[in-house]
């Protein structure tokens, strides 16, 4: 007996050996697809079928008896997307089996119903009616890439346990910011070590972490720096604050954003902007940030 609402959302088999192809049929019409189906065998894990014709598609949900058996007699067939709903996409990247990806292909086609994947490994699998969770992943940039959002798209790139979540970059770039404060550009500017990977024409870039001789520079940093050069040089440097909760407010949930604070040491905090990460967070912290943020945000996940 059928127990899937094809009216719910994020709908996608648990393994991709649930899907079966066939090439063979002459219709896509759901009558015609329902009496094909109906009475044939099917193998032990086939709960899907992926009806194909030329570049057309349907999905097909079958109903089987409980058994133990290699193949069995399919007693209930049902059409849970048809060919106006679903298309069919050759992802050779994608890992159909990890359900942020399949989120991937489906937020570049938003008016497709059933997305459809044929990716790695020739592994054929679905997304129904998809609603994955946009996470808005604020990083101030450089260095290229932003390493947070690189952390989380890691992340979800393998994270086989959790719901579709995609990331939006939502980047500040520190250069821009120096340029609305400061003009012209001072002769030096202090920043907090070599991995911010700042660089500018005319202007010398020294780096806090290796303790330089102190000239009139400008510091582009946040608390943290300006922390570090009280003590080293027991004065405040005149600074363009990148805090990344400088930039946060109306314009981005707090409960589905995620940024980085180097006055965390380790660990995961929820804020009330943003849930935050270390500077240096490892991939276990950025995945347990996920979780949090999940445990916050309702994301509807069936999986089959």
């Amino acid at each position: 007996m059928f127990t899937l609402d094809p009216s719910a959302q994020n709908i996608m088999p648990t393994r991709y050996r649930q899907v079966a192809i066939s090439s063979d049929v002459e219709s896509l019409e759901p009558a015609w697809l329902e009496q094909h189906f109906l009475g044939r065998e099917a193998y032990m894990r086939t709960r899907f079928i992926v009806a194909r014709l030329g570049e057309e598609c349907a999905l097909v949900e079958v109903d089987r008896p409980e058994s133990k058996a290699l193949f069995s007699v399919i007693t209930g067939v049902r059409v849970v997307a048809p060919a106006a709903s679903c298309r069919y996409f050759y992802e050779p990247r994608i890992d159909t089996a990890i359900p942020s990806q399949l989120a991937l292909v489906a937020v570049k086609n938003p008016d497709v119903p059933c997305v459809i994947v044929e990716g790695e490994y020739g592994h054929v699998s679905f997304i129904l009616n998809p609603a994955p969770l946009l996470l808005n992943v604020f990083d101030i940039v450089p260095p290229f890439p932003s390493k947070l959002l690189d952390q989380v798209e890691r992340v979800l790139a393998v994270a086989e346990d959790l719901p579709p979540i995609v990331p939006v970059p939502v980047l500040v770039d520190s250069r821009e910011e120096l340029a609305a404060h400061v003009s012209p550009l001072p002769a030096e500017v202090l920043v907090p070590c070599r991995g911010s990977g700042l660089e500018f024409p005319d202007t010398k870039v020294a780096y806090l972490d290796e303790r330089p001789r102190k000239v009139d520079w400008i510091l582009l940093g946040c608390d943290r720096s300006q922390q570090i050069h009280r003590w080293f040089y027991g004065t405040q440097a005149p600074v363009v604050d990148i805090c990344p909760t400088r930039f946060l407010g109306k314009h981005l949930d707090p409960a589905r954003t995620i940024t980085r604070c180097c006055l965390i040491q380790e660990g995961v905090e929820a804020r009330d902007l943003a849930t935050y990460v270390p500077w240096g967070s490892s991939l276990d912290e950025v995945r347990k940030a996920l979780v949090h943020i999940l445990s916050k945000v309702d994301v509807p996940w069936t999986r089959t």
